[in-house]
């Protein structure tokens, strides 16, 4: 059976795909709801949820240059240039550029970034709670499991990144 006869046992039948079928549309809506509210949060802080995200992997140690940081947080180089310089002006991180090599950055948390981030990570916990407090623990254990094969069929492994529920 070749991919174009594949049926997906969750989506009706029928040549006329609508919108509102779309598990697409509904991930991407739910998605944005979760993050808009999230960085209404955030801007009490005057952060955004892509200078959260590397704040957060940079508190974790998960990343410390350019390309480390963009391969976390799932973005190109250039967007997180471009998020750093903001968190820089914001006194949030510092660059650390190798005396004999100044193509070499390093990103580094400055002591008002790390103060900042703990009050984040709380309130990111308490939003994400906020939303998962719907479900039965084993329903949430299940969506997990789901997103994450959803995301390997998409060529994106999380097995070594996604703590454990």
């Amino acid at each position: 059976m070749s991919s174009s006869d594949h049926k997906s046992p969750c989506l009706p039948t029928g040549s006329d795909y609508h919108l509102h079928n779309s598990f697409t549309f509904w991930i991407t809506r739910l998605a944005n709801a979760m993050r808009d509210q999230f960085n209404q949060a955030l801007s009490e802080h005057d952060v955004t949820w892509p200078q959260w995200m590397i704040l957060n992997v940079l508190h974790h140690g998960l990343a410390i240059t350019p390309a480390q940081i963009a391969d976390n947080i799932g973005v190109d180089r250039s967007a997180v240039t471009r998020l750093v310089d903001r968190l820089e002006k914001k006194d949030m991180v510092e660059r650390s550029f190798d005396g004999l090599d100044r193509r070499s950055i390093q990103i580094l948390m400055t002591a008002e970034g790390r103060r900042l981030v703990v009050d984040i990570n709380a309130a990111a916990k308490r939003h994400q709670d906020s939303y998962l407090a719907q479900l039965p623990s084993t329903e949430c254990r299940a969506l997990k499991g789901n997103i994450q094969k959803l995301l390997r069929a998409g060529g994106v492994e999380t097995n070594d990144l996604w703590r454990q529920i």
